[in-house]
């Protein structure tokens, strides 16, 4: 946790807005690599789901104000991927909770090369600037080692000690021995959690149901949450052609053919949010119409008969830019949206995880860039 969530950025954001400390004889004028990229910082975070937590806010005002291990995570290897692909692909192995020999190879290399990168732009051998080679920068070349002999570190993380340790002082009430309540709360959560261990039924929530009770199980994990449409609407024409072919294919008995319009377009009952098996809530077009639906172009639209299993209407992307995808060690994946040449239907089960898709202008091209929340595990995304 504190590695790669504290100690590298506040090595290299410093670096970046030129604010870090430097040697008399060292002129920051010369700081080639100083990027000014607070305001796109707050561009990004507008685009980040809800399920993403805490979204990075601006440095430039909110640096010394309590700004959170995970907002640090999430604008360094997420959206500073291009500055840094061979340390954030490296890290999102290192945040698996399985690793292979392979992939433990390559975040071991990756690390070596961001390691030996950094010394020639920015430390450069030079004396006035050996500050800038922290520990944390050392580090790194041992983390794969440690992996190897300890198994994978985000088991062993930090960031559970560190709520338990607020949360244990959100509890204390009298603050004239701190150290002495703290030790007694610790005791009784420990007792608590003992209790809970051996008698499960004393548990609150033993036995809670997986969903709300308003929400609809549609099995496997997944779950329809309210509020839903109370009557059908019309889809576009587009939109009712890629549903007919789906239903043609797989269920050519449907009744569903019944709410086909004269020019095409198809009648539904839209669901606003989708609960997935990893605990995650996938919103739909209809749920965010009066927002920036435009923010997210994979979205699906939920199409449900009693007699089958939910439909999701999704809007696709094209294919990652496969240069840039293989020069940025498989980390920048960027796309461009297809609209209504980009409709497919599939079912609401396919649906495996929520991503962030951030705007973004290459080549005078408006694209997107896609990734998902830290420690979700990789996925090859086709």
């Amino acid at each position: 946790m504190h590695l790669f969530s504290l100690n590298i950025p506040d090595l290299l954001i410093p670096l970046w807005r030129g604010i870090s400390e430097c040697d008399k004889v060292d002129d920051k004028s010369t700081w080639t690599w100083a990027k000014e990229f607070n305001r796109r910082i707050e561009e990004f975070t507008s685009h980040l789901p809800g399920c993403f937590d805490r979204p990075p806010r601006n440095p430039e005002k909110k640096i010394n104000s309590g700004y959170k291990a995970w907002e640090f995570t999430l604008l360094l290897y997420l959206l500073c991927v291009v500055f840094l692909h061979g340390l954030v692909r490296a890290f999102r192995i290192i945040s698996q909770n399985h690793i292979t020999q392979t992939e433990l190879c390559v975040a071991a290399r990756l690390m070596i090369e961001f390691i030996e990168e950094f010394e020639d732009l920015y430390y450069k051998r030079r004396v006035d600037r050996i500050h800038f080679m922290r520990q944390s920068i050392h580090a790194l070349g041992h983390y794969a080692t440690e992996v190897q002999s300890k198994g994978p570190l985000v088991c062993t993380s930090q960031w559970t000690m560190e709520r338990t340790i607020e949360n244990l002082i959100a509890e204390m009430r009298q603050l004239s021995k701190p150290y002495e309540n703290l030790s007694r709360r610790a005791f009784r959560r420990a007792q608590h959690n003992a209790l809970m261990s051996i008698f499960p039924i004393l548990d609150p929530d033993h036995n809670k149901p997986p969903f709300p009770k308003w929400s609809k199980d549609i099995g496997g994990g997944y779950a329809l949450l309210k509020q839903q449409e109370r009557h059908r609407h019309s889809t576009s024409v587009a939109e009712g052609r890629v549903i007919r072919l789906y239903l043609q294919a797989y269920y050519p008995q449907s009744p569903e053919f019944g709410y086909f319009n004269d020019d095409g377009s198809f009648r539904i009952i839209c669901w606003p949010r989708l609960r997935l098996r990893n605990g995650q809530t996938s919103r739909s077009l209809f749920a965010t119409r009066e927002r920036r639906h435009d923010a997210r172009p994979v979205d699906y639209r939920g199409a449900l008969h009693e007699e089958f299993e939910p439909l999701a209407l999704l809007s696709l992307c094209s294919e990652p830019d496969r240069d840039l995808l293989r020069t940025s060690s498989e980390t920048f994946y960027t796309c461009t949206y297809k609209g209504q040449a980009g409709l497919a239907v599939a079912k609401a089960t396919y649906i495996r995880s929520v991503v962030a898709m951030v705007p973004h202008v290459l080549n005078d091209v408006h694209r997107f860039y896609m990734f998902e929340k830290p420690g979700r595990g990789r996925r090859r995304w086709r």
